[in-house]
């Protein structure tokens, strides 16, 4: 019974169907009116007109007017789903894919309705996957310029380090390029000490002073857990520093942002780093050694400090075995920082090594010279005594009176002051001997310069 009611209605009629019912109702109104306005007034005496009394015309007209108003509601019935529809799809237009058009109709216009909401899901889907597909472009376009930062810093590290900058400065570039590819995180490196073996850190970016010079941890302390507690961050990744298997040290990484995970390129990337530190301090350990090995001052051409400790060591124990005197003097040159500062590097070199010619000049073969320091020279006189070495201190000191610096500055002369000791008199080790010139050499000084204590 319900589908016949629903058959016979006007509902699943087609919008071709519901125009015609509506234009045949709606001119059924000028047919009437002119057929009232005739019995009306062109025919008002006759009661009958084609059969129908006037009562019955009057209910035609109110049939009609019934008729008109079912016909307007038709049309408005056709005409606002238009409407509503029209609207939607502005919004949809304007990007609001939020709402769909809410018409259940079983016509022409409920169709469009549900070709529209399905249109506008789709629209929304393909939007929602160009939202994740920019935001994945976004973190690819981050990742290659965090590759690229990356490289370009490993490639100036590298030039840092082929460059044989000091190691801190270099560890400073190093953790500073570290923070900025990990957004600004704290980063820092830890090296062993050599003596107490505990892990120190050698630098430090936003980590602070107070916090850096405090942090220390033993070996057996190392550890995710101590590292979080000891400086405070929720999220560590620690890289070896090893050079030759040996660990030197570690690359610490942390911050404090929540559920963070070190991703595994990222690791990859601090090991890459990690590896850079490990040949920035293997490079200086080399640096150092060969330091160490070399005997030669790089500005005079004369033996180095280590030499000269190393040379007299072995004077004065043969001098011991043998019961035989070994003389030692230390010549410092008189205002030399002064006129550094004054005359620049280039000059200061040039009166150094002048001054390497002149003392090489006043000692015999078997006597060796060396410089200590900016500007203190030693001489080892081996088979001298106090009297014999004083004797070449005078004429080391009158010879740098009269020709050291002439073509430097003609208007004004260059001193040394001299200390001189001797084996045993006035001690029997390195440091005794050199500690006592050392004496000598500052009492020469408070005397007025340019002078020989002995």
């Amino acid at each position: 019974m319900i589908n016949l009611f629903k058959n016979m209605s006007m509902f699943p009629k087609g919008l071709r169907y519901k125009t015609m019912i509506a234009f045949s109702l709606m001119s059924l109104i000028p047919i009437l009116v002119c057929a009232w306005l005739a019995i009306t007034y062109i025919f008002p005496n006759i009661d009958l007109f084609f059969g129908l009394s006037l009562g019955n015309i009057s209910f035609i007209l109110f049939i009609s007017i019934v008729i008109s108003i079912l016909g307007l509601y038709v049309t408005k019935e056709m005409i606002d789903p238009v409407i509503k529809m029209a609207e939607e799809a502005k919004k949809v237009a304007a990007g609001d894919t939020t709402k769909g058009i809410d018409i259940n109709r079983e016509d022409e216009v409920g169709e469009l309705s549900k070709s529209l909401n399905i249109m506008t899901q789709k629209i929304k889907e393909n939007m929602e996957e160009l939202k994740a597909y920019g935001e994945k472009t976004k973190l690819i376009n981050l990742e290659i310029n965090k590759k690229v930062l990356a490289l370009s810093g490993l490639l100036q590290i590298g030039n840092l380090i082929s460059s044989s900058k000091e190691l801190n400065s270099t560890l400073d570039f190093i953790i500073q390029k570290v923070s900025d590819i990990e957004n600004n995180s704290t980063t820092l490196v830890m090296l062993i000490d050599d003596v107490s073996k505990d892990y120190t850190i050698a630098s430090s970016c936003n980590l602070g002073e107070i916090k850096a010079s405090g942090l220390k941890l033993k070996q057996s302390e190392l550890s995710p857990d101590n590292l979080e507690k000891k400086i405070g961050l929720k999220n560590i990744v620690g890289m070896p520093v090893t050079i030759a298997g040996k660990s030197y040290g570690m690359l610490v990484v942390g911050n404090n942002e929540k559920d963070f995970i070190f991703a595994e390129d990222e690791k990859e990337l601090l090991k890459l780093f990690a590896k850079q530190i490990s040949i920035a301090v293997e490079n200086d350990i080399l640096v150092k050694r060969s330091k160490e090995l070399s005997i030669t001052d790089e500005v005079t051409g004369l033996h180095n400090c280590n030499y000269m400790r190393t040379r007299l060591d072995e004077e004065i124990r043969r001098a011991i075995v043998y019961q035989r005197p070994c003389g030692y003097l230390l010549v410092d040159m008189d205002d030399f920082k002064n006129f550094y500062v004054t005359a620049g590097v280039t000059k200061s070199e040039a009166l150094l090594k002048e001054m390497g010619v002149i003392l090489q000049a006043s000692v015999t073969e078997i006597d060796k010279i060396g410089r200590l320091s900016d500007d203190k020279f030693a001489v080892i006189l081996p088979e001298r005594n106090k009297r014999q070495s004083a004797s070449v201190a005078e004429e080391i000191r009158k010879k740098i009176e009269d020709r050291l610096g002439k073509s430097i500055r003609p208007d004004k002369k260059f001193t040394v002051s001299i200390g001189v000791s001797e084996n045993p008199i006035d001690g029997s080790t390195v440091d005794e001997l050199m500690e006592k010139a050392e004496r000598l050499v500052r009492n020469a000084k408070s005397l007025g310069k340019n002078r020989i204590v002995v």
